[in-house]
Parts: C-alpha cells; structure tokens; sequence
C-alpha cells in the first residue's frame, strides 16, 4: 500500500483573492442567513439559478433514478485510450446538507467525465428542510446499491464527495462494508465533513477558515438529526469507521480550514493500517476548491491530481502504458 501527504506551500494570485473576497463576503453572510425553513429554501434558489447557466457543449446529461434517487448523469465523447475502461463515478455533492445540488456542481461533474472518460452519476439527495443528514445518507446508499446493479463493472465504482458529500461517501463505505455488499473502487473527498460533532473542532481554526463561520454551522447542525431517517453507524467517520471499509482514498484540504483536523486524522489512521491513502493541503484557499473547475488553476491541479491517483489505483498497467507513451510522444 502506498501513503503520501502533500502540502502545497504556494498560491496563486486567484486563490488569494478569492480567499480574501470569501473572508470580507461570504462570510458575514452566512453568519446572518436565517436558517429556517424560508431562508434553507431561499438557498435552494442557488441552485435553481446555477441551472440556467450553460455547460460545456461537449458533455451530455441525462436526469434518471437511482434507488428512488433522482441522478443526473454527465457523460463525455468516448477515447481512443480509456485507462478507466468500466468505471463509474457516483458524485456526493456538498452544501452543508442544506443548499447546493446538481446545478451548482454540474461543471466541476462534467470535467471529471471528460478527464476520466466515464459516466459521473450526480445524486440529488434530499437536504434540509425537507430531511435530516440520516436521509441524506440513506438517499445516498440507494443511489449506490442500485448503481451497483446496472454499472459496466460494480467492482469499479468511484465515490467522490465534497463537504457534506464527503460526509456521504464515507458512509457509503461503512455501510456497504458493514452489510457485505460490493465495496467502492475508492473514495475521493474534496474538503471532506468527517463528523458531525462540532464539539471536535478547534475554535482557533474559526479565524482562518475562508467562510464558514461556526455560528452558521451550529444553527445548522441543530437540524441535522431531523427525520424522516435517522443516521446509520457512525457521526464521525474520521475517528470511528474501521480502515478496513476504506478503498484506496485521495483527499483535499486547506490549511486551517474547519475541517483539516479531522482530513489529517482520517488520513494518519488509514496510513497507520496501511491502507492506501494520498492527500493533499493547500496552504491558503476556499473549501472545497476543486469543484470551481476551471476558476483557480489550484482546483485544475487538484482534479489533475485526482485523474492520476485512479488511474493508478484502477488501471496501473493502463496507466504506466500511457505514461511511456508520453514520455517517446
């Protein structure tokens, strides 16, 4: 197995100035956002808007169900060489378990279409107001055991979450190891959520982190535990998943955002069992960056990054062909 951690000392000017503009707007934002039932939908306006936009003329979308789960499918033109040939990738989008959805992550989905050459099947789970994080978990599992049952290869099923999503996917991984089911390919978390206990974190984090301010977070966890479905297993998987449910997992973060702590600690207890594990802090940038797409060239470095760890964990022979065709090119 291998293990590798990266911290990536550099920024770019964009990142910089976005880390600035979240810091002095987002972030007094959310601090006063009412999170009532009328402000959470006003948020789902994001997502509404995001739909509007256009997406890249060379990526196909298809909307379906998986499980009962509304998904939304971006596909790409097929290539010559496909070092993922039968894989597919089951998208957890973020948002806090309260905004976001398919629109607002549509380019970032389509991009990894396109890079990895396979279909990126992303989850419209049911967030609040109309359900609890032990829904949004269950939507999830749906989704997934019934892609299982349709997917080219169930052996080559890829989780990618960020935030809240990340939260997702790690418990697909417990629970489809706790139920003996087929288990991811692996597991990819952009600024991954790896509890649900914000006792844990640090309040001396609150004064780096871009835009999310812990009285938002709080006011929002207040709701989490709400029905219809009450969460399965664990509310920490970073402390308490067992490494064993871990496939081969590719992580980013932040330096001092509220959620680096427990990356490093999810990342130090899958290294500690020889799990394979790779992951990735940038000294200064936005949660969850890598979905901005095209925006920063940190969050195109962090999708590149993502393309080579699967390929070497799902098709190094494929892989290491294409590296030497690169290298007599």
């Amino acid at each position: 197995m291998t293990t590798d951690l990266h911290f990536h000392s550099t920024a770019s000017r964009r990142a910089t100035l976005l880390y600035v503009l979240a810091r002095v707007i987002l972030k007094p934002f959310y601090r006063i956002w009412p999170l009532n039932d009328h402000g959470l939908r006003a948020l789902r306006l994001i997502d509404t808007t995001l739909g509007l936009l256009p997406y890249a003329k060379t990526v196909s979308l298809e909307r379906s169900s998986l499980g009962g789960v509304v998904v939304e499918t971006s596909a790409g033109p097929t290539t010559a060489i496909d070092t993922l040939t039968d894989a597919t990738v089951l998208y957890l989008h973020g948002g806090g378990f309260v905004f976001c959805g398919l629109a607002t992550h549509r380019r970032v989905c389509g991009s990894l279409a396109l890079s990895l050459g396979v279909p990126v099947h992303s989850v419209d789970y049911r967030q609040l107001p109309q359900a609890g994080v032990g829904t949004s978990v269950r939507d999830a599992y749906d989704a997934y055991r019934a892609l299982l049952g349709v997917a080219p290869d169930p052996d080559k099923v890829i989780l990618i979450g960020d935030s809240a999503g990340g939260f997702l996917a790690a418990k697909i991984c417990e629970l489809a190891h706790r139920d003996g089911i087929t288990t991811p390919a692996a597991f990819v978390g952009y600024s991954p959520q790896l509890t649900l206990d914000l006792d844990r974190i640090d309040p001396a984090l609150l004064r780096g982190d871009a835009y999310q301010p812990i009285s938002a977070v709080r006011r929002a966890a207040k709701r989490w535990s709400s029905g219809p479905v009450l969460l399965e297993g664990t509310a920490s998987p970073a402390d308490d998943i067992a490494p064993v449910a871990f496939p081969p997992t590719f992580l980013t973060g932040v330096a001092r955002e509220l959620l680096e702590p427990d990356i490093r600690t999810l990342t130090g207890r899958l290294s500690a069992a020889d799990r394979t594990v790779e992951t990735h802090v940038w000294r200064r940038g936005v949660h969850a960056f890598p979905v901005l797409d095209t925006l920063l060239p940190e969050s195109r470095h962090a999708l590149r990054l993502t393309g080579e760890f699967l390929r070497r964990v799902l098709a190094p022979e494929a892989d290491n062909e294409t590296d030497q065709l690169s290298m007599h090119g």
